[in-house]
């Protein structure tokens, strides 16, 4: 349970610098998805979206390991991926 707990913080730790370089960029889709929503609730909304979705793995993590292990790689898989098709489309 704990290597569990200790690889979804990790790969935590990851999906927030991926969503910071997200927040930060000047790509105009980036930005347009996310306007509506930080002119609502606040720029800052996003991050507390991405921490309740690493503890909630990492609560998760406590009961099913292996669960919350795959289902959080897989976000983080998903993450990377738009991450890099983000990044590298041209302009």
């Amino acid at each position: 349970m704990w290597i569990a707990i200790i690889a979804i913080f990790c790969a935590g730790v990851g999906n927030f610098a991926m969503h910071r370089a997200f927040m930060e960029s000047d790509d105009p889709l980036v930005q347009q998805m996310l306007k509506p929503m930080t002119d609502k609730v606040g720029p800052n909304i996003t991050y507390v979206f991405e921490f309740l979705l690493l503890v909630g793995a990492m609560a998760i993590a406590t009961r099913n390991w292996f669960t919350a292990l795959m289902v959080y790689g897989l976000y983080t898989i998903f993450n990377a991926m738009a991450f890099s098709w983000v990044t590298n489309r041209p302009k």
